[in-house]
């Protein structure tokens, strides 16, 4: 047992990863987390390439599915869009949550405590790794995003026609993803407005779409359907100078996740979180990790309002299918949403 500097609340990927990343440089490292691994969630699975590329760097990459972009579908219209750079993963949360904790626990330095919730005991510095319904947002208060969203998630096989592309689908009654999550099975999520939501939305989804009813006759669920909900969560301020608290990952907040940046996001940031913990100087994470985050919120807004409904989510994969790549490439970090639409 190390006597720590930095006690984490939370060992999901960036309250992990944050861990192996401090460890590694001779930070000691208490992480709390309440759950025992491996557990699922419910989650849209897909880690973009900038959040690849981060956790390659401070954990390498796991085995799993890879994709190497996506496919928007509305009313019959399809477009593809490639990553502009490197692939994307689909990792289910249950294997990726456990084998991210677990290198984290092998850390030197890291004190790593699986089913033990945070009681109150702390050292110099406190990071909130908590997600979006962070215990520490009574003190770092969050904003929940509008319109007020919910996500249901399950894994099936037998789904046919899979390929290396994470698919969505817009409907009026909501969006559907699909997505590769390895051994024959396949990631189904589907997001939905709470004026439209309905607890069989995702069976529901899937037999009205028409391009789904063939592929999906004959597929069996492998994991529960979960649901979570609110999506989306606004922090204004996530650091606490004067009380050593600093919020990370989901904690810190989350763009609506028709983004797909969630994770990215999370992992993404980890190592400025690192550094700021290192130098002392919080301030210069929150200011990079704020505008991350605006920069996602903006873009979940316009994706948005771009697929309302299904037949104006088809107009602009017609229409305005030239608009798609530079969405994509601010997505993944590689412009700024204003040179994206100019």
């Amino acid at each position: 047992m190390v006597k720590a500097d930095v006690t984490v609340v939370g060992g999901g990927p960036a309250g992990a990863a944050l861990a192996v990343e401090l460890g590694r440089r001779g930070v000691r490292v208490v992480l709390y987390e309440k759950a025992r691994h491996p557990r699922l969630k419910p989650c849209g699975e897909g880690l973009l390439p900038h959040g690849v590329a981060a956790l390659r760097d401070i954990a390498g990459v796991p085995e799993a599915p890879r994709v190497r972009g996506l496919r928007f579908v509305a009313a019959g219209v399809s477009v593809d869009a490639d990553f502009p750079e490197g692939s994307g993963l689909v990792v289910r949360r249950d294997r990726f949550d456990a084998w991210l904790f677990e290198l984290a626990a092998g850390t030197p330095n890291v004190d790593a405590r699986p089913g033990t919730p945070y009681r109150g005991s702390r050292s110099r510095l406190l990071v909130g790794a908590d997600g979006a319904r962070s215990m520490f947002h009574r003190r770092l208060p969050g904003t929940v995003a509008r319109p007020l969203r919910v996500g249901l998630s399950t894994h099936v096989a037998g789904l046919e026609r899979l390929g290396d592309r994470v698919e969505v689908f817009f409907h009026d009654d909501g969006e559907l993803y699909l997505a590769p999550s390895g051994g024959g099975e396949a990631l189904v999520a589907g997001l939905f407005d709470y004026s439209r939501f309905r607890p069989d939305g995702v069976t529901h989804l899937l037999s009205a779409i028409p391009e789904l009813r063939d592929r999906a006759a004959h597929i069996e669920p492998t994991t529960p359907l979960l649901a979570s909900a609110p999506l989306g969560l606004h922090v204004s301020r996530i650091v606490d100078e004067e009380d050593g608290l600093i919020l990370v990952g989901g904690a810190a907040g989350t763009p609506d996740p028709i983004t797909g940046d969630g994770m990215a996001l999370a992992l993404a940031s980890t190592r400025s979180a690192a550094d700021a913990i290192v130098s002392g100087d919080l301030r210069a994470y929150a200011r990079r990790r704020l505008a991350m985050g605006r920069t996602a919120n903006r873009l979940g807004r316009l994706m948005l309002r771009l697929s309302r409904t299904e037949r104006r989510a088809a107009w602009v994969l017609r229409d305005l299918s030239a608009l798609v790549p530079p969405l994509i490439a601010v997505a993944v970090g590689r412009t700024s949403l204003g040179s994206a639409t100019d």
